[in-house]
């Protein structure tokens, strides 16, 4: 009987840190896709730092006309 115990105790703690395991892999992968992406960002969208230096430009907006 104490095998048995001995035997079900290895298997849970063999699952339980094949999960740990596997979700720091999910998290590192996470982290380095995030890295990656962010030294390769486009021009098109820039940092949040480089915003604040640029100046607003005005908007003229057209009101449709009924009688053309």
């Amino acid at each position: 009987m104490y095998a048995i115990s001995e035997c079900a105790a290895c298997v849970v703690v063999t699952f339980t840190l094949s999960a740990l395991l596997f979700a720091l892999c999910i998290v590192l992968l996470t982290i380095k896709d995030g890295l990656s992406h962010q030294e390769h960002a486009p021009r098109a969208f820039p940092k949040a730092a480089a915003l604040f230096g640029v100046r607003p430009a005005a908007v003229v907006a057209r009101h449709k006309t009924f009688g053309r």
